[in-house]
C-alpha cells in the first residue's frame, strides 16, 4: 500500500464534479484527492479466478445444458439391450446414471477449457495494476479491459470478497484486487467492509434534510 502525499504543486486544479477529474496524471495526487493506493501484477490466474466466480447462467446457457442432457438420453436409448439391461433394474439405472455423469464430466472439461482460454486472451501476459481509494469514489484496473476504471458508490454493484480476491463489479466493470496487494488479510476485509458501506448509500446526490 502508498501512502500519498496531501498537498500538491499544481497552479491549476481540475473540478471536483466526477471522479474523472482526477483521471489525468500527474494531476491525479492533487489537494488529497486520493487517499491510498495498492499496486500489484494481473496475471492470467486473477482472470481465472474472476471468470470461476458463482453466477447465474444466461438463458440461452440454460437451454444449451438442457438440450445437451436431452441428448444424453436419446444415446441411453439407443444403447443396445444387452448394455441397457432391463427396464426398471438396477443395471439400467445405473447405465442410465453413468451417461449423466459422463455427460457432466464433459460439460465441466469443455467448461474449464474455454475459462482457460478466455482467461488467457484477457490477461496474455502479467500486468502492472492498480487499486485506489478516492475522497469520492474507489478505482481500479479493470480486468476486462485492462485500463482504469472509476467507480462512483453508486456505481459498486457488488463486493466480494474469497480465500485470494477482492472484486469490485457492476454490470459492465470487474475489478480484481488479489489479497497479496494488501498488508494482510485484515486490511482486506475491512476494505471489502468500507465498500459495501459505500455501496449502500447514502450518495452525494442525495436530497439531504
Amino acid at each position: 500500500m502508498t501512502e500519498v502525499p496531501q498537498t500538491s504543486d499544481l497552479h491549476e486544479k481540475p473540478g471536483q464534479e466526477t471522479a474523472s477529474a482526477f483521471a489525468l496524471r500527474p494531476s491525479r495526487d492533487f489537494d488529497g484527492g486520493l487517499l491510498q493506493r495498492w499496486t500489484y501484477t494481473l496475471t492470467r490466474a486473477d482472470a481465472l479466478a474472476y471468470l470461476r466466480l458463482r453466477r447465474e447462467w444466461s438463458g440461452w446457457a440454460k437451454w444449451a445444458l438442457g438440450a445437451w442432457f436431452m441428448l444424453g438420453g436419446v444415446v441411453f436409448g439407443l444403447l443396445p439391450d444387452a448394455v441397457q439391461g432391463a427396464a426398471g433394474t438396477w443395471r439400467n439405472w445405473a447405465v442410465f446414471g453413468g451417461v449423466m455423469v459422463v455427460q457432466w464430466v464433459l460439460v465441466l472439461a469443455g467448461l474449464n477449457l474455454w475459462q482457460q482460454g478466455r482467461a488467457r486472451r484477457m490477461v496474455p501476459v502479467p500486468v502492472q495494476a492498480e487499486f485506489e481509494e478516492w475522497v469520492d469514489c474507489v478505482a481500479g484496473t479493470d480486468i476486462l479491459t485492462l485500463e482504469c476504471a472509476y467507480l462512483s458508490p453508486e456505481l459498486i454493484g457488488q463486493v466480494l470478497q474469497t480465500p485470494t480476491h477482492l472484486f469490485v463489479l457492476n454490470f459492465s466493470t470487474a475489478i480484481v484486487v488479489p489479497l497479496r496487494a494488501f498488508a494482510d488479510a485484515a486490511e482486506a476485509a475491512a476494505m471489502a467492509v468500507h465498500l459495501r458501506e459505500l455501496a449502500a448509500g447514502p450518495y452525494y446526490f442525495d436530497a439531504q434534510d
